[in-house]
């Protein structure tokens, strides 16, 4: 039922780059102060947590970036640096005027030209957006790989393991690639699909009657609904041995069973999206790189440290109650010393 991992990692030294060796064990240790924990997972103990995992943190968020690079290049694409820019009426009823214009020449006209015939700047696509666009579809591939290494890091952050974020996010990329892919696709298809609803039925508010509004505030419910049932999704893929239909089903009854703790999730996340956010529109110059140093592992840590204890409570603890691990005792002829006291 769990996944096995492998430990084993020897000592390398005198490697010319250390950030990309696996020479760092997760049996190095912890300090005296990680090792003070009373098994609380509380508000108390997330910021010791995360001020031991700080530095953590910021590598594991620019590996994130650079796995779904993607993602920036679309960003920039959106940004309008890639457009041209033509000149082209500001107002629908300018070819109307303009046709008056051309055949009934006036004050009246005059006046309605002065005031719909105005020109305005309008970006437009060119190859290079289109093409950066078109990038985002590398997101199938790139995006459930990369929640499986956030996933498996931040875990063992929470879990208080020693941890080496760059060979232990590949080792869990290349561990679970396969339901890692096949998750991530269905992921980024129900996050389009809830996107889509969510813009659909806000554009349309002000001319639709009951049915939209109904429709609208459920679209709300089911996008923080399945935001919740991805705190879950991930772990599970990285500590069990499940179907990919077992991983939504058990992340449904969890987003329910651990309501407080996936309230307080919602949250903190939430807050740090609001924080990146207002800074990066009163300081847009220097608040740009948050993102690319901190936000995004900080908020997938946020939701590993509410939603993990939720699965050991619920799946790990029930599972080893049933199934306890048998000792075994080494026989007295196999005994290399007897303790005589």
């Amino acid at each position: 039922m769990f996944k096995t991992e492998n430990n084993n990692n020897n000592n390398k030294e005198g490697k010319l780059f250390s950030f990309f060796s696996p020479s760092r064990s997760r049996n190095a240790g912890l300090s005296k102060e990680q090792a003070q924990f009373d098994g609380k997972y509380n508000l108390v103990n997330f910021f010791k947590f995360l001020k031991n995992h700080f530095g953590d943190l910021t590598i594991l968020n620019l590996i994130f970036i650079l796995t779904n690079f993607s993602l920036v290049l679309v960003l920039f694409a959106t940004s309008g640096n890639t457009n041209d820019y033509i000149s082209a009426p500001s107002s629908p009823f300018y070819q109307q005027i303009y046709g008056a214009m051309r055949y009934a020449q006036g004050p009246d006209t005059s006046a309605l030209n002065a005031v719909f015939g105005t020109f305005t700047s309008v970006s437009v696509p060119t190859l290079i957006t289109n093409i950066l666009y078109y990038s985002a579809f590398t997101l199938l591939i790139t995006f459930g790989l990369s929640n499986v290494g956030m996933a498996y890091v931040t875990r063992a952050m929470v879990r208080r393991e020693h941890t080496f974020v760059w060979h232990d996010y590949w080792y869990a990329v290349k561990r679970d690639w396969k339901q890692g892919l096949l998750v991530g696709v269905i992921d980024c298809a129900l996050i389009f699909l809830i996107s889509y609803a969510l813009m659909f039925y806000y554009s349309n508010l002000a001319v639709g009657g009951f049915y939209i509004n109904v429709m609208f505030y459920l679209s709300i419910f089911f996008a923080l609904f399945y935001f919740v049932m991805r705190l879950y999704i991930y772990l599970m893929v990285i500590t069990f041995k499940l179907k990919t239909f077992k991983l939504f089903k058990n992340a449904m009854i969890f987003s329910l069973l651990g309501i407080k703790r996936n309230l307080c999730a919602l949250l903190g996340i939430g807050l740090v999206a609001f924080v990146s956010f207002y800074l990066i529109l009163m300081f847009s110059s220097v608040a740009m790189i948050l993102p690319f140093i901190f936000t995004f592992a900080l908020m997938y840590f946020i939701g590993t440290y509410c939603a993990y204890p939720v699965i050991v409570k619920f799946m790990i603890e029930p599972y080893e109650k049933e199934h306890p691990k048998v000792e075994e005792e080494i026989p007295e002829e196999e005994k290399i010393f007897t303790d005589r006291g």
